[in-house]
């Protein structure tokens, strides 16, 4: 059964979306500027409660309340296919989920491909965790988006393996690309590009990412070993070409004793994060991911 996407969300990522004549060849970092400009004004629900200072990492988003007790923080690394966004095009999930969280969130910044393949993301990435984590000295979260996800999980797992003294107590995870496949059942139900992520262009993508003669380690995650990995929460959007990197990645987890909690939202596409202050199923992900913080913080998992 093929789940019908929310054409809603379709109308929000038009307004605050630029797309390329395909035939202009226009340069690579001209439509990044235009799609930055076209999500200038995209914010959050809770907008009026947040500070946001540009910093030497990205930005920093800090809620008017912020909890009591021993002090956490959420760092965020953003998607876009490793190829596009910034801290600035995904400005409204960060704000919301410091607000909900009463956390600070620090968004990264990181380079992109493909003037910069694999491993020069993750590198960045590593690199700006631990600095947070030794001028901040508190546990951290880390959480992101496609391609964000994925350069979430794969930090936290390239932290795990080369120990470095980062405190982790939880991911979040939104409709993250893992693996390098195509032939998923996902792939096959939602990948022609009605329904917004195609799967011919996340094959691009991966290209321009991981090109064939680099090393995929932290990268095509489908071999990872996610033993020792703090709380993992997961947000699979139905009608999204990578649903099925959701479900596996749940299943990995389970088999390795990870506690995590599987979010799956009906009708949702991908990219439906952003959209937040005017739709509810968007605002709603982002509430969930804050319960389960709350949830592991009270807990002390």
């Amino acid at each position: 059964m093929v789940g019908q996407a929310d054409k809603t969300l379709f109308e929000y990522a038009a307004r605050y979306s630029y797309f390329p004549d395909p035939d202009a060849n226009e340069p690579l970092d001209v439509s990044r500027e235009k799609y930055t400009d076209a999500r200038r004004s995209l914010v959050g629900r809770h907008d009026d409660e947040i500070t946001i200072v540009d910093t030497d990492f990205g930005r920093r988003f800090t809620p008017r309340k912020i909890k009591q007790g021993p002090r956490k923080l959420i760092v965020y690394i953003h998607g876009g296919g490793w190829r596009n966004c910034n801290v600035i095009t995904h400005a409204s999930a960060m704000a919301d989920l410091a607000v909900l969280c009463e956390r600070e969130v620090f968004g990264l910044s990181y380079p992109l491909a493909p003037e910069h393949v694999h491993p020069a993301a993750i590198d960045t990435v590593c690199a700006k965790i631990e600095k947070i984590a030794a001028e901040e000295g508190c546990e951290i979260a880390l959480a992101g988006d496609s391609a964000g996800a994925n350069l979430a999980l794969a930090a936290a797992l390239r932290l795990r393996d080369e120990k470095k003294p980062v405190r982790l107590y939880g991911l979040l995870l939104y409709y993250g690309c893992y693996r390098r496949l195509y032939d998923t059942r996902s792939h096959k139900a939602y990948g022609d590009g009605s329904n917004g992520l195609a799967t011919e262009w996340m094959r691009a993508l991966w290209n321009f990412y991981l090109p064939d003669d680099a090393d995929p380690k932290y990268a095509d995650l489908s071999d990872a070993d996610m033993s020792g990995l703090p709380p993992v929460f997961i947000c699979e959007a139905e009608c999204d070409c990578l649903a099925d990197d959701s479900r596996w990645l749940a299943a990995k987890l389970m088999e390795a004793g990870v506690r995590h909690f599987h979010d799956a939202y009906e009708g949702a596409v991908h990219g439906f994060i952003h959209y937040s202050k005017f739709h509810e199923t968007s605002y709603r992900a982002l509430r969930s991911a804050s319960r389960f913080l709350s949830m592991i913080e009270d807990q002390g998992i």
